[in-house]
């Protein structure tokens, strides 16, 4: 038994104690009182900044003091070397969704790991300390162990053990708040603590409800790449912002759909599997860019492109994810200087993919099928048909691709399907056996330069029968490095070159 597990068992034998119970109950509640403060402070508490609001923790301390005994004070003075650095800032945004949703979202661990599963790569719930009829998460409170990562698997995850408490503030208002139980359950090796956490909904007028995020945090970030640097500890990589723009896009997505009541607008049966199956994909896609202990990682460095000079490498074992069999996933993070919204248009059109994609170079790509999922230009589910340059009439292959864009993070991902698995799927055929092994972007704004500097990170994925675990055949790494290597040239000459954006 590993250290992680064992710790997990002792965690969930620990809290069906009495005595843990009445310890943890006592810190989320004081947790749960201080995120509803903090949800409506301003400043002097709250500072604006470019990710919406960041802490003054001379105040939060002034304010606050501490949570929990056990958390060092933050720094407010020089003197200040505790190795762990705050992070904390906050956002606000408006949803037209009831509030009991939100919260449903956020305390029922299966939608929650599955909804938000683009930031969280692991969340089990170890103890339930309290509970009421089902549907009703007044006083609700559970202990998790928790791992969340970034959108760049440069940027190692996030990991601890947590309360999470749900409480009706008054008639129009809830609270979900997370805190860390290092008091409880110390461990010396700890790297991340989560001081009070969580949002406060509001009942809003017009069908609206508004909705506070507050992320505060203690962690480490010493093994942050210097490209991901500034993105991560300025709080953009894991801040108020991700988390709210995550829940707005997956709003908006399953509202998009629902609303088709409209016979000519309505979703088919073989679309709605299509659906099923994208989003399969973009998890598997999720999965790929976590630096977990699972997801074992090995560096590589095959040139001297000062742009991209540090590049991972992992295996992937067959059915993992429904990968059809042993496959290799190399991924980079490089900085480009173009917005992300222009490198997104980019990278989603079908009309421009041969001018990046070197495996399409020569070809003419066109989208067949197109399946909108949100109100912003381009957030769509498409199927993409590769022609031969010397037969128009024959594919050479066909690929899913979905992408979608938001101000905190865009995504455009794709994989290779067999027309003949298309074709049964929107016949109405069940996509559940339909391998994918999906490559493609994150797109994120720098942190640092507004719109002017954007990371993209690059995943891409090959099948590979001799490759294993302790095995990466050298042929492969190389051929997957010059692909991303050129793939990274060619869409900073086609966003930065105005004439190449054809």
């Amino acid at each position: 038994m590993d250290f992680e597990r064992e710790r997990n068992l002792f965690v969930s034998v620990s809290v069906g104690t009495e005595a843990y119970k009445i310890k943890i109950l006592d810190l989320a509640i004081t947790a749960m009182n201080e995120l509803a403060n903090m949800a409506i402070e301003n400043e002097p508490l709250w500072h604006p900044c470019i990710a919406g609001r960041i802490l003054n923790c001379a105040e939060y301390i002034k304010k606050f003091g501490q949570v929990d005994s056990h958390f060092p004070v933050l720094p407010n003075a020089e003197t200040y070397t505790n190795p762990l650095q705050t992070e904390a800032p906050r956002e606000t945004r408006f949803l037209a969704v009831q509030p009991v949703h939100i919260v449903e979202l956020l305390m029922n661990n299966d939608k929650y790991s599955h909804v938000l599963s683009n930031m969280v790569s692991k969340a089990k719930v170890l103890g339930v300390l309290s509970t009421q009829a089902q549907g009703d998460y007044n006083g609700a409170l559970q202990v998790m162990a928790i791992e969340f990562h970034a959108s760049s698997p440069l940027v190692r995850n996030r990991k601890c053990y947590l309360a999470r408490y749900c409480r009706r503030l008054n008639n129009n208002a809830w609270g979900v708040v997370d805190v860390s139980l290092q008091s409880l359950f110390p461990n010396p090796l700890t790297r991340y603590r989560r001081r009070p956490s969580g949002c406060l909904i509001e009942r809003f007028r017009d069908g609206l409800c508004k909705v506070t995020w507050v992320e505060h945090c203690e962690v480490d970030n010493s093994s942050v790449p210097e490209v991901c640097r500034y993105f991560v500890t300025s709080g953009h990589a894991y801040g108020a912002k991700q988390w709210l723009s995550t829940l707005v896009r997956q709003h908006e997505r399953l509202t998009h759909i629902r609303v088709r009541r409209d016979p000519k607008l309505q979703l088919s049966t073989g679309e709605a599997n299509l659906l099923i199956l994208a989003d399969q994909m973009m998890r598997n896609f999720w999965r790929n860019l976590s630096f977990s202990r699972k997801n074992r990682w090995m560096l590589v460095s095959l040139s001297d492109d000062e742009n991209i000079n540090k590049a991972i490498v992992r295996f992937v074992k067959e059915k993992e994810g429904r990968c059809p069999g042993p496959a290799l996933v190399m991924a980079a993070t490089i900085q480009i200087p173009a917005s992300a919204r222009r490198i997104f248009n980019f990278l989603q059109d079908e009309n421009s993919r041969s001018k990046w994609d070197i495996l399409s170079h020569g070809h003419v790509v066109q989208q067949t099928r197109s399946i909108s999922n949100g109100c912003v230009l381009g957030n769509r589910v498409s199927i993409l048909e590769v022609k031969s340059p010397e037969d128009p009439d024959r594919t050479v292959k066909t690929l899913l691709q979905e992408s979608f864009y938001t101000s905190a993070c865009s995504y455009v991902t794709f994989a290779p399907v067999e027309a003949s698995s298309i074709n049964m799927i929107l016949n109405g055929g069940d996509s559940d056996n339909v391998p994918v092994a999906p490559s493609g972007f994150s797109i994120l704004p720098d942190g640092l330069t507004g719109d002017e500097v954007s990371l993209v990170t690059i995943v891409f994925q090959i099948l590979d029968s001799a490759a294993s675990p302790m095995c990466f055949p050298a042929h492969s790494v190389y051929s997957m490095y010059k692909v991303i290597t050129e793939t990274g040239k060619a869409i900073t000459a086609g966003v930065v070159d105005p004439y190449n954006m054809g």
